[in-house]
């Protein structure tokens, strides 16, 4: 599995509407989560909302698997399709890492979201 690349699905609450970007990303070990924000973006000429999670770095080069869930605070619109969740590595001293991603988003459309009844 490639560092950063986040494997998503997109839930909505069925009483409340709020939609929820749960996340898998794999993560050298003993990565810490330093921020998640939220905000509009466009990509290719398209208005999307992002979640982006900020990792910092300690060094290793072993992985571990991390996962999130954050809800959503847009919903769709007639111009907002997508949200994308992306992880980024925070700069510091020494940000290399061993297997970087070429791709480190994933973009899921509202339409796909699964109705959570809970």
């Amino acid at each position: 599995m490639k560092l950063f690349k986040p494997f998503v699905n997109l839930t909505k609450s069925a009483s409340t509407g709020v939609y929820t970007i749960n996340s898998v990303v794999s993560l050298p070990k003993d990565y810490a989560l330093s921020s998640i924000e939220q905000g509009l973006i466009e990509i290719d000429g398209k208005k999307v909302w992002s979640v982006t999670a900020t990792v910092t770095t300690n060094g290793s080069l072993e992985t571990d698997i991390v996962e999130f869930a954050v809800p959503i605070k847009q919903g769709p619109t007639d111009e907002i399709k997508k949200v994308n969740m992306m992880v980024k590595q925070a700069l510091s001293g020494d940000s290399s890492v061993g297997n970087p991603v070429e791709e480190n988003r994933t973009d899921v459309d509202y339409d796909d979201a699964e109705v959570d009844v809970v």
